[in-house]
C-alpha cells in the first residue's frame, strides 16, 4: 500500500474505490472524477501533452481555483516519485493523527 492510499482510506475512501481508480476510464466513477484524473495523468506523465479537449473538459467541471488546488495537489503527492526511483518508499505504511493526543 502507498501513503497516498492510506491517506485516502484514512479519508474516507475505500479500497472498491482506490480499485476503480486504476482503471478509472473503464469505471463507473463520475466524469468529474474522471477528468481529474486525466489531468493527473497528463501531469505526472508528461504535462506538455494537455490538449485543449481536456482543457475545456477541466473548465467544465472546476473553477480555476478548483484547477490550481488539483494542481498543487498532484505537486504534493507526485513528491515521492524520488523515494520510489530511489528504492526507498515505505513498505509498510503507517499513518499518525496528530489530532488525537496519544496517537
Amino acid at each position: 500500500m502507498s501513503v497516498r492510499d492510506a491517506v485516502a482510506l484514512r479519508h474516507g475512501a475505500d479500497e472498491e474505490l482506490l480499485g476503480k481508480v486504476g482503471h478509472y476510464e473503464a469505471s463507473d466513477l463520475p466524469e468529474r472524477q474522471k477528468a481529474a484524473l486525466r489531468l493527473a495523468d497528463v501531469y505526472l506523465a508528461s504535462p506538455g501533452t494537455m490538449t485543449e479537449e481536456l482543457k475545456e473538459e477541466l473548465q467544465r467541471h472546476f473553477t480555476g481555483i478548483q484547477l490550481v488546488e488539483l494542481v498543487l495537489r498532484l505537486m504534493q503527492y507526485s513528491s515521492d516519485k524520488i523515494m520510489v526511483a530511489l528504492g526507498l518508499d515505505l513498505h509498510e505504511v503507517k499513518i499518525i493523527n496528530f489530532d488525537r493526543p496519544g496517537a
